[in-house]
């Protein structure tokens, strides 16, 4: 590429930046931006961003893969540490080893980003906070596929501001697999997983237990997780899962530091069908999910003003497919149509319920309230791929029951042009939306207040970036602006109750990421000490700041984010790896000391946190010690909420082969 070429494209791209101061796998075998290591061909990977698969060199949006060896590679026992590492990705945690975190994209709110298990929607619609409850264990994952930017018209009104893909282990050998971690605050983590093929059946069932006292007071836990898998068929193919989570953990601070002793217990139920016809894509899906979630604002002693715990649950039942045809000899139409009905059961969310229902296991407690709404939407898009150039245009119309006009439309385009065999130039425009969920509406107490009269948020977001790919090095910068109506958050003056959901007029988002990785080996055509180097940063503006009122959720965006990830070998059968992770995060927070406010703002101070890991491999087993904040640096997600310092662990896996008569056949 010449010198005016670059010119060119690093003008569009700061032109942009300026402006105006579903579905087993999300992409089914989809290739990252910004993975650790790439073993695999990226060019031959097929992509389904879009409702219409592309291969991976006509991609036309930022797609970022975490695969299997990466999560072996880096020192992370469970999902959020593991998401923590992506590029733009922001997880504020509250609990200890992913008892409760929330999840963002690019400066959008938790509430904003779409979580899907296998390509299903397992977003909660109580609370966002709610989200990160997936059950499964870290060691039952695949890869994890993260879609930056508005997915609306591909995936509904979820996929406000990104989408994460959560992709268990398919079908696999027959094999067993056990693994168990211990470490310092009585940290105890045990998992088991077995993979058998009988006939033409797959089974895959893995089983995790986990607990700690917790590294502070109230910062206890205790964590279940059972999830199966299946197949069964060969052209014509049924996939299948059924999970069980639940939690319970001490929730120091969580809502408020007036009242640190809180407490919160969990379950999660979800189960899914798909048949993969093998015609024309045609997989029709089914899935169900079940939430309760009981909360304490005490959990021991209680003043006599307080007379209840809140108790919710949601039940959400949902549909999709998606069928595509050859319109021409370049391109492609896709059309299909996702159902999803949502309903909530509460003491505390809702509506008044004419027969009140019994809370199992709290005698004399009733869901008192409740609400219900449907989302149904059709879609269509064509794509269409040059020699060089290649675009898809697409539109989601969607009936949302809850909105007024009911009707919502979500158009979007993507273009993207190779460059030469290296590089590749991409634009999109996507419009997008999301519901409050029924937190915003219907929560009030003595420090919060929901509002039934909240609008829907709006955004329209415009990128522009270039990809550079070749063996060895992967690389990746883009610019982005969102324009934002209508936003939701909770907010107040400074040392005012309650915090009251509102919708902020507008908070347009500007924001820059780059990153670059280094496959060593793959460079220099050898084996070497230094295996594989990720470098990523990112830079987010809002235009809208919190000088006015105090921001808990939206302004409060990471401004600047840098990750250094290394993986290198030690000695032999021994390697470790580092990570290196810098946050500076706009807005403050009212510091609280001895359950007294303080009479100003305190602003959230940048940090650096350093996690390593230290392995042995053999054939069949690997031992390892982890440290997360080496460096016990002190560092807050949410202002009071406290987090933990130097982490000390110790673990050990094995594998082994099960011996099955591979003959045997299934009535």
């Amino acid at each position: 590429m010449t010198y005016k070429s670059k010119i060119i494209i690093l003008f569009l791209l700061s032109l942009l930046y300026n402006l105006n101061d579903k579905h087993n796998s999300l992409f089914a075998q989809v290739a990252s931006d910004t993975s650790i290591s790439r073993q695999v061909d990226l060019e031959q990977l097929i992509i389904s961003a879009e409702r219409t698969p592309v291969m991976f060199e006509q991609l036309k949006r930022s797609i970022q893969i975490i695969t299997k060896k990466d999560i072996e590679q880096l020192p992370v026992r469970n999902i959020t540490e593991l998401l923590s590492y992506a590029m733009n990705t922001d997880v504020r945690n509250r609990g200890a080893f992913g008892m409760q975190a929330d999840i963002s994209i690019r400066g959008g709110s938790f509430d904003q980003t779409l979580v899907l298990l296998n390509g299903m929607n397992i977003n909660d619609p109580q609370t966002g906070h709610h989200n990160m409850d997936i059950p499964v264990d870290l060691s039952s994952i695949s890869r994890i596929e993260i879609l930056k930017g508005p997915g609306a018209r591909v995936f509904g009104p979820d996929a406000f501001n990104g989408v994460i893909n959560i992709i268990t282990t398919g079908k696999t050998a027959d094999q067993l697999s056990v693994s168990a971690t211990a470490g310092q605050f009585g940290l105890y983590s045990i998992s088991a997983s077995s993979g058998l093929t009988l006939g033409n059946t797959s089974h895959r069932l893995d089983i995790s237990k986990s607990g700690s006292d917790g590294f502070t007071k109230n910062t206890d836990f205790q964590a279940l997780n059972l999830f199966y898998s299946g197949t069964a068929g060969k052209m014509q193919k049924l996939e299948y899962q059924a999970s069980y989570m639940e939690k319970a953990f001490g929730a120091n601070s969580f809502y408020t530091p007036k009242y640190p002793d809180q407490f919160e217990s969990t379950k999660t139920v979800f189960t899914s069908a798909r048949l993969k016809t093998g015609w024309k894509g045609l997989a029709p899906a089914l899935y169900f999910r079940r939430h309760y979630d009981e909360f304490r604002l005490f959990r021991n002693e209680a003043p006599n003003w307080y007379t209840t715990h809140n108790y919710h649950y949601t039940d959400v039942l949902g549909s999709n497919a998606n069928i595509w045809n050859r319109t021409g000899k370049y391109s492609k139409l896709s059309i299909g149509y996702d159902i999803r009905h949502e309903m909530i059961r509460s003491n505390k969310l809702g509506d008044s319920l004419a027969n009140p229902i019994p809370v199992t296991g709290a005698e004399g407690r009733f869901y008192t309230l409740g609400k219900v709404r449907t989302s149904a939407g059709l879609f269509a898009e064509e794509s269409v791929n040059l020699n060089r150039l290649s675009v898809s245009a697409g539109l989601l119309a969607s009936y949302l029951s809850a909105l007024p006009g009911k009707i919502a439309l979500y158009p979007g385009v993507d273009v993207a042009y190779q460059l030469g065999r290296y590089y590749r130039i991409y634009s999109n425009v996507n419009r997008t939306l999301r519901l409050p969920t029924f937190t915003d509406l219907y929560y009030n107490d003595n420090t919060s207040k929901g509002d039934p009269g909240l609008k829907p948020e709006e955004a329209i977001t415009l990128e522009a970036g270039i990809k550079f790919n070749k063996p060895g090095i992967i690389a990746h910068a883009a610019a982005f602006k969102r324009y934002g109506r209508n936003m939701i958050d909770w907010v107040k003056l400074e040392n005012q109750d309650p915090w009251q959901a509102m919708n902020i007029s507008r908070i347009n988002v500007s924001g820059v990421e780059t990153s670059i990785s280094l496959n060593m080996e793959q460079l220099i055509s050898t084996t070497c000490f230094l295996k594989s180097i990720t470098f990523g940063y990112a830079y987010l503006h809002a235009d809208k700041s919190s000088d006015e009122f105090m921001s808990r959720y939206a302004l409060d965006i990471l401004r600047h984010k840098a990750d250094l990830l290394v993986y290198h070998k030690v000695w032999q059968r021994f390697s470790a790896s580092w990570a290196f992770t810098c946050q500076d995060r706009e807005g403050g927070y009212i510091k609280y000391t001895d359950k007294v406010p303080e009479a100003t703002e305190t602003p959230y101070e940048p940090f650096v946190v350093v996690d390593m890991q230290l392995n042995y491999k053999s054939n069949n087993w690997m031992v390892f010690t982890e440290a997360t904040n080496l460096l016990n640096s002190a560092n807050v997600d949410y202002g009071n909420v406290p987090q933990a310092g130097r982490w000390i662990r110790m673990g050990i896996k094995f594998n082994t082969p099960l011996k099955t008569d591979k003959s045997r056949k299934v009535n």
